[in-house]
């Protein structure tokens, strides 16, 4: 399961009811071990809450957990909002996830930059542009069109470079940049 974005809705009831039977002490090592899950991928231990939750709830504990932590470093959450999203869940309780959440803000950053520059292996390091006007070819004596050279260095992960040279006309590079506009609204979707 996966929780919905709208964490005043996911962190109420029956989570609240999940956390609470918890110690602080345990809900604090949690929340750490989510954020090294969301960190460096290390795989989160049923056995260890097995004792208090089933199979089932564990996933939506863990999960609403996941979200929350993701949730508070892209939306930059202060403390309130935070304390908000966290809903009827006792105040001490509330207090241990914002901790994780102040110790663990730059772990969980720089894993959320991570992730959306993951997306692929290759990125554009570095680009130059030339624009000519073909005035006339072989077949006609008077062109007049403007041409767009285009050369894209891209760098994969282990920094080889290698030169992408594109020549494009007027329609194009109309069609190059609403292909870029829309990978960047897929990265933006990606994203959040």
């Amino acid at each position: 399961m996966h929780a919905p974005d709208n964490m005043a809705d996911t962190i109420q009831g029956d989570v609240v009811t999940l956390l609470t039977k918890c110690s602080i002490g345990e809900l604090n090592a949690l929340c750490h071990t989510v954020v090294a899950n969301i960190s460096s991928r290390q795989p989160l231990d049923y056995n260890t809450y097995s004792k208090l939750w089933s199979l089932e709830e564990w996933w939506n504990v863990t999960e609403s957990i996941h979200s929350l932590l993701k949730l508070s470093i892209k939306n930059s959450w202060t403390k309130d909002e935070i304390f908000g999203k966290l809903g009827s869940l006792p105040d001490d309780y509330k207090q241990t996830v914002m901790e994780v959440v102040s110790v663990r803000r730059e772990d969980l950053r720089k894993s959320l930059l991570a992730s959306t520059a993951a997306i692929s292996q290759n990125v554009l390091a570095d680009f130059d542009w030339q624009m000519k006007l073909v005035m006339s070819s072989d077949k006609l004596s008077s062109l007049h069109t403007p041409l767009l050279n285009l050369d894209l260095q891209v760098a994969d992960c282990n920094n080889h470079n290698r030169v992408v040279s594109l020549e494009l006309d007027r329609t194009d590079l109309k069609k190059l940049i609403a292909s870029l506009e829309g990978a960047g609204k897929a990265v933006q979707h990606l994203s959040s």
